[in-house]
């Protein structure tokens, strides 16, 4: 038996516009997966969006560490000549070619400091992924929760539309006074209100998905990964993507302490040059040929701060990481607890719901026999209203917290 609503004029015009936009949402596209809408979400990220850029860096920096010049060669020429004074026909032309040298030392620490850096960002975009899923998990919780609470807002309504409709009967029949038509069209448009509340809070959650992921469907809640426990966990800890993203940061800080020890000094640099030399107008002119080294001198002045700033990044990267580390077992810690938690509300929520849909159906039949009143119905309808609404709440916390354990976990979809 199909129940039909009773719809005022103007949402005959609204509601094909509403429907035209829920289909792309709803029935023209299969609902994604987890993993595929945090690639998408993924690929709308700033993160992502230099990691090619980022990447072309460290390969460009990869190539300098490889070579032998620390800079560009430089070339110098200088003219000499007595036209000024003697004018005897004497001239000097010289040219010399400037080669920065990297010497070993500095070779091998840039190499291992470009290493770590990479390592580094690896682990940072992992992290900073791992993030990104967590809002995407949020979003996909609250999606389920508005879509729970909207379907049964809709049943409501329709609940609310069939016993408005029993009154109407019985009023015109003269069994019920006019009073109980009243109020049961005020708990109709009550349904109805509840219902458009419904509406509007799930489609500012698909709003939210639509922006962050640009996909027009919502994508299921995932199931629990594990069930792992506080003690177990301790043991992968160093698995998180952000327990990881905190080491290779402090293996890139020693990286860089290392580079900064090796390089104690400006690069030596090797000079090759040649000289055009006459004494005197018909001379025959001579070339020299000249090889030079220039080995500068570090000191404190240039190395000290260098130093003790690298000392003071791997104290900060070191603090950092302890505190990353207290920060995913106090998380996964609480979010044991709170599913836990939520659970057991659901359980409760669950038999508060089951006692109420029997008692509004035992006082409905007691209301069709003329047994209970009008306003003893409604306030049953209202009450299992009330706990079916509790239900789906407890079930959305449900999820949310096992959404928020899979997080704390450091695990993707």
């Amino acid at each position: 038996m199909f129940s039909h609503f009773k719809l005022p004029l103007h949402a005959l015009f609204v509601l094909p516009l509403w429907f035209a936009c829920a289909l792309p949402a709803n029935a023209q596209t299969a609902a994604p997966t987890m993993a595929r809408a945090l690639d998408a979400a993924w690929a709308l990220s700033p993160a992502a969006r230099a990691q090619t850029n980022r990447q072309a860096e460290l390969d460009a920096r990869q190539r300098a560490a490889d070579s032998f010049l620390a800079a560009p060669p430089a070339l110098t020429l200088r003219q000499r000549s007595d036209r000024a004074n003697a004018n005897q026909g004497f001239s000097e032309t010289e040219a010399e070619l400037s080669l920065p040298l990297r010497t070993p030392s500095i070779r091998s620490a840039s190499v291992r400091q470009i290493a770590a850096e990479r390592s580094d960002y690896a682990s940072q975009q992992s992290s900073v992924k791992l993030k990104l899923a967590g809002e995407l998990r949020e979003l996909a919780a609250s999606a389920a929760l508005a879509t729970l609470e909207r379907d049964l807002a809709a049943r409501q309504l329709t609940d609310a539309q069939t016993l408005l409709r029993d009154v109407q009967r019985r009023v015109q029949a003269g069994d019920s006074p006019r009073i109980d038509s009243l109020q049961a069209s005020a708990a109709e448009k009550q349904a109805a209100q509840q219902l458009s509340q419904a509406q509007a809070a799930l489609a500012a959650v698909q709003t939210q998905w639509h922006a962050l992921t640009g996909l027009m469907t919502l994508a299921a809640p995932e199931n629990l990964v594990s069930e792992n426990t506080p003690g177990s966990l301790g043991t992968a800890l160093p698995e998180h993507p952000a327990a990881r993203a905190a080491q290779t940061r402090v293996n890139a800080s020693r990286a860089q302490l290392a580079f900064a020890e090796a390089d104690r000094s400006d690069p030596p640099e090797l000079g090759l040059g040649i000289t055009r030399e006459r004494d005197r107008r018909g001379d025959a002119a001579q070339n020299t040929l000249q090889l030079a080294l220039r080995i500068p001198f570090g000191g404190d002045n240039r190395n000290a701060p260098r130093l003790a700033a690298a000392r003071a990044e791997i104290d900060t990267a070191q603090a950092e990481q302890a505190a990353v580390l207290r920060q995913v077992q106090a998380d996964t810690t609480v979010a044991q607890a709170a599913l836990l938690s939520a659970r057991q509300a659901q359980l409760l929520a669950t038999e508060r719901a089951a006692l109420s849909r029997e008692a509004q159906a035992l006082v409905a039949k007691s209301y069709r026999l003329g047994e209970s009143d009008l306003p003893t119905r409604l306030r049953l309808e209202r009450e299992s209203f009330e706990a079916e609404l509790a239900l789906a709440r407890a079930q959305g916390e449900t999820q949310r917290a096992i959404a928020r354990l899979n997080q704390s976990y450091g695990i993707l979809p």
